[in-house]
């Protein structure tokens, strides 16, 4: 091997490691801001709303998750649900190279809670119906086809403005809880 060779191959490794760690360095500066907004928002949320907040780190993401305990069959220490109707804004590798932030209202496997009778398909219809117009206001929100994802949406990621997006996130979510519960509860 030449001596370039070796020069070049360094370098590119040095770059790497670099790239790696400044990747890193941001996932907790955005997973810093997720976990302030759980300690900031969690007793209002849960007493106004009954909704559970938690932050942490999962699938290479920083991940903020909103939910009702009786939405899933899970621990509610969980940050990752195997079910139930969750509000997620997450930051990964793929996003920060985009530089936007994530956030999606999920529904997995919600006949866990509701029984194997429940119409998964009838229930995403009839939340998108009724919760249209206040989702025209959320940023970059689409509904991808099939019942797993009610909307999804991203927003521009900034590290002066990710807290205060995600608190409005959060305090949109909210106003849509009534909603989720009735459909849950036919």
């Amino acid at each position: 091997m030449t001596y370039a060779k070796q020069n070049n191959d360094g370098v590119a490794e040095q770059m790497a490691r670099r790239l790696v760690s400044a990747y890193a360095c941001a996932m907790q500066t955005h997973l810093a801001v997720f976990h302030d907004l759980t300690t900031a928002r969690a007793p209002a949320l849960n007493a106004e709303h009954g909704l559970d907040i938690k932050a942490g780190e999962g699938l290479g993401a920083a991940i903020l998750k909103v939910m009702k305990p009786a939405w899933t069959t899970d621990s509610p220490d969980e940050l990752l649900n195997t079910n139930g109707l969750f509000f997620s804004v997450w930051v990964d590798a793929d996003c920060a190279a985009q530089r936007i932030a994530r956030y999606n209202l999920h529904a997995k496997k919600l006949r866990f809670i509701k029984g194997e009778a429940f119409a998964a398909r009838e229930f995403v219809r009839s939340f998108r119906e009724q919760s249209k117009d206040a989702l025209a206001e959320w940023p970059n929100c689409t509904f991808p086809k099939g019942p797993i994802t009610l909307f999804e949406g991203h927003f521009r990621l900034s590290a002066k403005t990710l807290h205060s997006e995600t608190s409005t996130l959060i305090d949109r979510f909210a106003k849509l809880t009534p909603v989720l519960d009735r459909l849950l509860a036919l």
